[in-house]
């Protein structure tokens, strides 16, 4: 499980540092926000997927990408107001930060 947080965590620096360009996106920043995106993910993540079942079922299931995206962003928010970033991004850089750390948690998980 340990080794998991510590894969999110890397995944999240790559995102801070690589596609939205946060300079203030610390080790401390991808250790809090991985903490919050885990909270977030156990928590409102189920109730959101049953609440917008018929949605992702007429979509085929590619709701579910922008449902986790908007979970991705409403922890980055979050992440905002703790730490004070003072970063705002759009949604289209949100979906991108969301699956480029979906593949990079994924292709880190699979290495290890």
């Amino acid at each position: 499980m340990l080794i998991r947080f510590v894969v999110h965590v890397v995944a999240l620096l790559f995102v801070f540092y690589v596609v939205w360009g946060i300079r203030g996106g610390t080790l401390w920043a991808a250790v809090v926000m991985a903490l919050i995106l885990a909270l977030v993910n156990s928590i409102i993540r189920p109730v959101l997927l049953i609440l917008t079942l018929p949605v992702t079922l007429l979509t085929l299931g590619l709701f579910v990408i922008v449902l986790n995206a908007l979970l991705f962003g409403l922890s980055f928010a979050v992440l905002n107001g703790i730490m004070n970033l003072h970063i705002a991004l759009s949604f289209g850089q949100i979906l991108i930060g969301y699956l480029i750390y979906a593949v990079a948690s994924f292709v880190l998980t699979r290495l290890l």
